[in-house]
């Protein structure tokens, strides 16, 4: 009678998993997922440049504003586009960019690794060129 009793409690929980694996399998199986494709929007296909994709290595720019939304200083920095959404280009930085470095402070622009949303389009497929836009802004290498 013991052995009966000890089959049965053992015998339970397998026709419970086994029942429970098949229901499982079933919802599984009619599961079905459907890919959305993201595309930029026209608004931000005019400000951002054509050789833009993901993957690809360029440089952005780095740069202090007042409260006023005024440039004070920039330096650009090495970035990959890590991914396109319709209203911004998602961005990582590939390095760290110190806009300022004095004896009595430090003023970091970007760590390596930040990610950001690219808006405005200021990609630059060179150093040269990025460096040359902050150049035309007056504000290269200003401190």
């Amino acid at each position: 009678m013991k052995k009966l009793i000890l089959l049965v409690i053992l015998l339970t929980p397998l026709c419970i998993i086994s029942c429970n694996s098949s229901k499982n399998s079933d919802e599984i199986a009619s599961y079905t997922y459907e890919e959305k494709k993201v595309e930029m929007s026209d608004a931000l296909r005019v400000k951002i440049p054509g050789w833009v994709k993901e993957g690809k290595i360029c440089y952005g720019l780095v740069i202090q504003v007042t409260k006023e939304r005024k440039p004070v200083t920039g330096k650009p920095v090495k970035a990959k586009v890590v991914q396109i959404d319709e209203n911004s280009v998602k961005m990582k930085a590939l390095e760290t960019v110190i806009l300022y470095e004095g004896p009595d402070r430090n003023l970091k622009g970007i760590n390596k690794g930040q990610v950001w949303d690219e808006k405005e389009g200021d990609l630059y497929l060179t150093f040269d060129d990025a460096v040359e836009v902050l150049e035309q802004m007056g504000i290269y290498g200003v401190e």
